[in-house]
């Protein structure tokens, strides 16, 4: 019985693929070329997004909630879905902060990314913040 209770919790912690203490960090996509994008995950659970235009203007800064479920990182609203479109001609695109923010979390050349967007599982480095610094 001891021994089905410890493969148990064996299997539990071998499914949290990834923890929270792992993401704490600033994450930016490296292959933007109409914005530039920080998001900065807290330990509070709390995480901080700057957006900047092509002209390196700050054009947006939120605040919001995010965690980690298994392989998903999880943003509550106001989550900016930032497709690299072009926010210097189409400025009203900033609106666009009520949705959630749903990303796969992986490695990719041995640091930590979180892909996000609605094709992100589909496409390869389809929105993918990697972690800088690591």
């Amino acid at each position: 019985m001891k021994a089905a209770i410890f493969l148990f919790f064996i299997i539990v912690l071998l499914s949290c693929s990834y923890y929270t203490g792992e993401m704490i960090g600033t994450y930016s996509p490296d292959n933007y070329t109409n914005t530039y994008d920080t998001i900065q995950l807290g330990t509070n659970n709390i995480y901080c997004r700057r957006v900047y235009d092509r002209n390196k203007k700050l054009v947006l800064k939120t605040k919001g909630k995010w965690k980690v479920d298994h392989d998903l990182i999880v943003f509550e609203p106001p989550y900016f879905w930032n497709l690299d479109r072009d926010l210097v001609q189409f400025p009203e695109l900033l609106n666009d902060t009520i949705s959630n923010g749903i990303g796969y979390i992986g490695v990719n050349s041995g640091r930590i990314e979180f892909c996000v967007g609605h094709f992100s599982a589909d496409i390869p480095n389809q929105n993918c913040y990697k972690k800088v610094g690591d």
